[in-house]
C-alpha cells in the first residue's frame, strides 16, 4: 500500500536526533519547515543538521496523495500467458528432440539413396509392389552393353564404331558470327 505523506504533529525537542531519522523524514517527504515542527526545533537549527555530508543538498521525496486507498492484491494471481521457466524449458527440449529425429530420418534417408544396392530392377519392382511384374507387359532386354550396341531385340543390324579420324567425310562447322543470341 502507498503511503501518504501526513500533516506533521508538534513534537517534543527529543535528546538525540540521528542522520538516520533525517534520511527517512526525507523519504517519507517530510520537508525542512515540517522537520522544525516535528522535533520542536528552530529553522536554524534543521539547517545545522544539513551541513552534515550525508544530507547535504537533498531534498524530500514528492509523493502526491492519492484520494483513494491503492491495495496491492496480485499475490495470488497468475498470467495465463505468463510461462514458467520449467514450461520453456520443456518445450524447446520437445522441439530439439523433434529436430534430431528429423535429421537422423533425414540421414537415413539420404544413406539409403546413395548407398550402391546389389537388387535386380526386378527385386526393386517386386519391392515396391510386392507383386511379381507380369511377363507378358515387361519388355524383353537382350543384348550386353558395352558401349558399342544396345539392342532391345535380335534383329536389329549390328553398328561397328569407326575410329576417329578414318572417316574422311566429317568436316568441321563453321559457326557465323552473330551479336545477339536467341533463347
Amino acid at each position: 500500500m502507498i503511503e501518504i505523506r501526513k500533516n506533521v504533529q508538534a513534537g517534543e525537542t527529543p535528546p538525540q536526533i540521528s542522520v538516520m531519522q533525517i534520511d527517512q523524514d526525507l523519504k517519507d517527504g517530510i520537508s525542512k519547515s515540517d522537520m522544525a515542527v516535528k522535533y520542536g526545533i528552530k529553522p536554524w537549527e534543521v539547517d545545522e543538521m544539513f551541513k552534515h555530508p550525508f544530507l547535504k543538498g537533498r531534498r524530500p521525496s514528492r509523493k502526491k496523495a492519492l484520494s483513494f486507498t491503492f491495495v496491492d492484491d496480485t499475490a495470488d494471481y497468475e498470467d495465463p500467458n505468463q510461462v514458467t521457466l520449467e514450461e520453456a524449458i520443456n518445450e524447446a527440449k520437445e522441439v530439439t528432440e523433434a529436430a534430431i529425429d528429423t535429421f537422423a530420418n533425414t540421414t537415413k534417408q539420404v544413406v539409403e539413396i546413395l548407398s550402391p544396392t546389389l537388387e535386380t530392377p526386378l527385386e526393386t519392382i517386386q519391392a515396391v509392389t510386392n507383386e511379381s511384374p507380369d511377363p507378358i507387359d515387361t519388355p524383353e532386354i537382350t543384348g550386353i552393353p558395352d558401349g558399342d550396341k544396345l539392342s532391345d531385340t535380335e534383329d536389329e543390324e549390328e553398328v561397328t564404331p569407326v575410329p576417329w579420324g578414318e572417316n574422311q567425310d566429317l568436316k568441321p562447322i563453321e559457326l557465323e558470327e552473330s551479336d545477339s543470341f536467341d533463347m
